[in-house]
């Protein structure tokens, strides 16, 4: 009985670290996922230029996905919304199995959205953000 009274808190301990190291491993995609939520949520009708420039480092980094960089690029061709050649692109994201959570709901706001996010939307893109 006693023996508990030591291990468990061991084995909980390195159960917590192990844990902390596998998400640490995700931090560059949540990180680019993230960034274009925060462009979205300051959005009026396309971005500035200084998030064009966020968009376009985030397109040529190899440690961003596919489906970040098909995002990316529709947010760089926004002009009062998503262009029509972007719009199938971003369907494909919200109906991929294999794309992030943030990364289908991103797309699905971006396919909706007319000059600027709704409040409903921003809501959301904040939860991304953290």
């Amino acid at each position: 009985m006693n023996i508990f009274k030591y291990v468990f808190p061991i084995i909980l301990s390195l159960s917590l670290l192990t844990t902390a190291n596998s998400f640490a491993a995700d931090d560059k995609v949540v990180s680019a996922t993230s960034t274009m939520a925060e462009i979205v949520i300051g959005l009026n009708h396309y971005p500035s230029d200084a998030d064009k420039e966020k968009l376009e480092k985030l397109s040529a980094d190899a440690a961003t996905s596919a489906n970040e960089k098909t995002i990316a690029q529709a947010l760089l061709n926004v002009k009062h919304g998503v262009s029509d050649a972007d719009k199938p692109k971003l369907d494909a994201i919200t109906k991929d199995s294999t794309a992030t959570g943030a990364e289908r709901t991103l797309a699905s706001i971006l396919i909706k959205m007319k000059h600027k996010p709704k409040n409903a939307d921003i809501a959301v893109l904040r939860h991304i953000t953290k």
